[in-house]
């Protein structure tokens, strides 16, 4: 692992500044096992899933909805698993602006305020990650993510919401999204 992302990890496992649950992004060695070589895109999401559960995008021992999501909107003929691999060898990683999993709202929803701040107290991560990465395109996937952005100054290639609002809400935009994500990699898209 270079430096930089050795000194994102260490950032990361010393933050102190919001009450959570764990830290996903350390606890599922994301940054050891998931970066790829050169980062094309930088896909960045909100936050892990609130509360005290095990799903993550990166932790393949249990469904993840961001990942079947993902799936979906991209349409991979792979199975939801498979998904992180397949961002990795295309040169895209994903990301959250929150890097710890929050504490879960009350009656069980999520806590956009709290989610919020947190994404505030986190930006200065956001950085050194994007610092770390160097990507080559940055593409912010929810209101969260693109606060973050703001915070920092940051220009993205694009700004789409979250996959998840994406597939409940806003299906017309799945083909948007893929052609963005495709067109940022270089890739052609699946037929």
């Amino acid at each position: 692992m270079r430096g930089e992302l050795k000194q994102l990890v260490r950032a990361i496992g010393d933050c102190s500044r919001c009450p959570f649950v764990d830290k996903p992004f350390l606890l599922y060695r994301v940054y050891e096992q998931w970066v790829p070589k050169k980062v094309k895109l930088l896909l960045v999401a909100e936050s892990p899933p609130p509360g005290p559960k095990g799903d993550f995008f990166y932790n393949l021992a249990l469904p993840d909805r961001l990942r079947r999501n993902m799936r979906a909107i991209l349409g991979l003929p792979v199975g939801e698993k498979e998904v992180p691999i397949w961002l990795k060898r295309a040169g895209a990683f994903l990301t959250c602006a929150v890097k710890c999993r929050p504490l879960q709202g009350g009656a069980g929803y999520r806590d956009e305020r709290t989610i919020r701040l947190m994404a505030l107290r986190c930006a200065r991560t956001l950085a050194l990650e994007i610092k770390a990465l160097r990507p080559e395109k940055v593409l912010l996937m929810g209101r969260v993510a693109e606060l973050a952005a703001n915070v920092l100054g940051l220009e993205a290639y694009a700004v789409f919401p979250h996959p998840n609002f994406i597939i409940r809400f806003k299906r017309e935009l799945m083909a948007e999204l893929r052609a963005a994500i495709f067109n940022a990699l270089g890739i052609p898209w699946p037929s």
